[in-house]
């Protein structure tokens, strides 16, 4: 890593991967696994947890925005300049990668730690994917289409409060309000108490990143933009790291992995889930495919499902709710394609 290495956001980066690692395992709360068991069995329970999740991460945003502790519009969701086509195409690319890996970023880090062979296979492509498209061969590729397509916000930020010119404080009140409505519907049917405990957690560990980057760990000497979880971008400065003994970024994000991984480690450990299951030589392609889809998408949408679908909208960014709704879509089409390919039964 670089010379700005910030020990308290190393350490709170590890703190924070490995309580979100240790609840993933526990929980098995993934965004694909929600929109999937909606979409084949009607099962809403994972889609509650993740718009607790959303609400919580929301809420407690805007009230360190508006208390002044952390400037969340210095953060990369709030730029002037929308990548309107980067983030739709690369949440399109990534929610369909999902669908073929088996589950979101989250999922096959956990997955990989458990010993899953092909969330291991997903995670490694889905590393050299990521790191190809935002330091490597594809760079070149991803800058041009970003400066050829990317649109200057009118209003200077890509808040969607600022653009409607309605406060922040209503926003986030309606958008929070409208997903625990859906959440607590009475016709919703059986919820989980653990999943919204999860989804809870998760909102809560959102926060807590936002706290620690842009209040704890900031000094007169620091010029970090403030950040939050996100999986994409760390995996890539890994994986840099790795190959070529050089890596960029203050420490908080590379460090959330490794916590992730060993959290969920050590948890599968502790509730005897851990166990080695080779690749099935039949989901090798899949694992592979889908793994690069997400990579090269997640770093295209400037996030994943955690760092778009959570920290991103927890600033309520226009650029963030669109690569959500084309994470979702390319969910729902990779759904259908499995579904027309590979029938059940």
């Amino acid at each position: 890593m670089d010379d700005s290495l910030n020990l308290t956001l190393v350490a709170g980066g590890l703190t924070l991967g490995l309580i979100f690692g240790t609840v993933i395992q526990r929980s098995r709360l993934c965004m694909m696994a929600a929109v999937s068991n909606h979409v084949l069995m009607g099962d809403r329970r994972q889609i509650d947890a993740y718009l607790v999740a959303v609400a919580v991460a929301i809420l407690g945003t805007q009230a360190l925005e508006s208390g002044g502790w952390v400037a969340i519009a210095e953060s990369s969701y709030r730029s002037a300049r929308i990548d309107w086509l980067g983030t739709s195409l690369g949440g399109l690319m990534f929610g369909f990668g999902t669908t073929l890996a088996g589950g979101c970023a989250a999922r096959i880090l956990v997955g990989a730690a458990e010993g899953s062979g092909s969330a291991l296979l997903s995670l490694l492509a889905f590393a050299l994917a990521a790191t190809a498209t935002q330091f490597g061969a594809l760079e070149p590729v991803r800058v041009w289409a970003l400066a050829a397509t990317a649109i200057e916000s009118p209003a200077g930020s890509s808040s969607l409060a600022v653009l409607l010119g309605v406060p922040p404080w209503i926003l986030a009140a309606a958008v929070a309000g409208t997903c625990l409505w859906l959440v607590f519907l009475s016709t919703r049917g059986h919820r989980s108490p653990g999943l919204l405990a999860a989804g809870t957690t998760v909102g809560m560990l959102v926060v807590a990143g936002w706290w620690i980057t842009g209040h704890l760990a900031q000094d007169e000497f620091s010029a970090a933009r403030p950040a939050s979880l996100t999986f994409s971008g760390p995996v890539a400065r890994a994986s840099e790291y790795l190959m070529a003994g050089r890596g960029s970024g203050s420490g908080f994000d590379v460090s959330l992995a490794v916590g992730v991984l060993g959290g969920a480690w050590l948890s599968s450990l502790l509730s005897w889930r851990y166990r080695w299951v080779p690749p099935d030589p039949g989901h090798v392609l899949h694992a592979l495919s889908g793994g690069t889809l997400m990579g090269v998408g997640a770093i295209l949408a400037g996030g994943c499902n955690i760092g778009q679908g959570l920290s991103g909208m927890s600033t309520l960014s226009v650029g963030s709710l669109l690569a959500v709704v084309g994470i979702v879509l390319g969910m729902g089409l990779g759904i259908a394609w499995l579904e027309r390919t590979e029938p059940l039964g």
